[in-house]
C-alpha cells in the first residue's frame, strides 16, 4: 500500500471512529428527574374535597329530613288509627295506609343509603383523577420525568397518640407489604406545589 492510500485509509478509520463515538454519546441517557407526592395529603387538604363533602352532607341532610317527615306521618297515623274501633273500615283503611308508608320508608332508607354511597365513591374518583391531572401538570412545569407516591403509613412516622401502632397482625402485614418508598430527600417532595395548584385550579 503506497503512502497516499495509507493516509486515505487512516482518515477513513479516524472518521469512522469519531462517528461511532458520537453515536455512543448520543445514546447516553441523563438520569431521570424524580418528584415525590403525598396523594393522601393532597386529597385530605384540597378544597375540592371539602366542597364535594359539603354538597354530599347537605344532600344527606335533605334526605334525612324527608325520612323524618315520613316517620312523623306514620306516627301520626298510628295515633289516628287507635281512635277507631279495631276491625272497622276506618281502622283497616288507616292500617293499610300505614303499612304502605312503612314500606316506603324502608325502601327510601335503603335507596338513599346506596345513592349517597355511590355519589361519595364517584366524588372520590373525580378528586383522585383531578389530583393525577395536576401532578402531571406540575411535573411538566418542573421538568420532572417520574413522580412517586410518598408512603404515609403509620410506620413512616414516630409512634404517638395520633399515630398509634398496628391494632392487629393483619394491619402490620398489609402495611409492610405495601410500603415501597423507604427513603427520599425532602427536596424532591412537591406535595405543597401540587396542593397549591390543585386549589388554584378549582378556583378558576
Amino acid at each position: 500500500m503506497n503512502k497516499k492510500n495509507l493516509i486515505i485509509v487512516s482518515f477513513v478509520i479516524a472518521g469512522l471512529g469519531l462517528f461511532i463515538l458520537g453515536a455512543a454519546k448520543s445514546k447516553i441517557v441523563s438520569p431521570a428527574k424524580i418528584g415525590i407526592v403525598s396523594i393522601k395529603e393532597v386529597f385530605d387538604k384540597c378544597t375540592m374535597k371539602a366542597e364535594v363533602e359539603k354538597t354530599l352532607s347537605d344532600e344527606g341532610d335533605k334526605r334525612f329530613a324527608e325520612l323524618k317527615r315520613l316517620e312523623e306521618s306514620i306516627e301520626s297515623g298510628k295515633v289516628t288509627m287507635n281512635k277507631f274501633k279495631e276491625g272497622s273500615q276506618d281502622y283497616l283503611d288507616t292500617l293499610k295506609e300505614l303499612m304502605i308508608k312503612q314500606s316506603q320508608l324502608e325502601a327510601q332508607k335503603e335507596f338513599y343509603q346506596q345513592e349517597l354511597g355511590l355519589k361519595e365513591m364517584r366524588n372520590k374518583e373525580d378528586i383522585y383523577r383531578k389530583i393525577l391531572e395536576i401532578i402531571a401538570k406540575v411535573a411538566k412545569e418542573k421538568d420532572l420525568d417520574i413522580i412517586l407516591s410518598r408512603d404515609d403509613n403509620y410506620l413512616s412516622q414516630p409512634e404517638s397518640a395520633a399515630n398509634p401502632p398496628a391494632q392487629n397482625p393483619t394491619e402490620l402485614i398489609l402495611t409492610t407489604k405495601t410500603h415501597k418508598l423507604f427513603y427520599f430527600n425532602s427536596s424532591l417532595d412537591i406535595t405543597e406545589d401540587v396542593l397549591s395548584a390543585m386549589n388554584s385550579a378549582k378556583k378558576k
